[in-house]
């Protein structure tokens, strides 16, 4: 590398190429090899563990919601209080405590599913 640093008629083109082959001999070295590995790997979890994982989030996330609204909190958009108050047919206060119990369940349900 001394020797064609040494000359002084190298274009950008060379130079290019010889900064590319320094830093993929370097790479080699480091790495051990001269293949090319992939940056993004793929999820070591089975796609049906993903699948319930989903189902849980899911569950977790509404189960949230419906405490923010019992709660009475304007935190919570009008549009998710709706759609979930539509979803689950609650039309009192009173149903709130048995859908949050019923939720919590099926959370537990899920995870528990996932263990076994």
């Amino acid at each position: 590398m001394e020797e064609i640093l040494d000359r002084k008629n190298l274009n950008i083109t060379q130079l290019n190429h010889l900064i590319y082959a320094a830093a993929t001999v370097i790479t080699e070295e480091i790495n051990g090899t001269g293949e090319y590995k992939l940056e993004t790997q793929k999820s070591k979890t089975p796609p049906w563990v993903r699948h319930i994982q989903g189902g849980i989030n899911g569950i977790r996330k509404e189960l949230s919601a419906l405490v923010e609204i019992k709660r009475d909190n304007r935190k919570a958009q009008n549009i998710k209080r709706t759609r979930l108050l539509k979803k689950y047919n609650i039309e009192k206060k009173e149903n709130f405590d048995h859908l949050i119990e019923e939720l919590k369940q099926k959370d537990s349900a899920k995870m528990q599913q996932l263990s076994r």
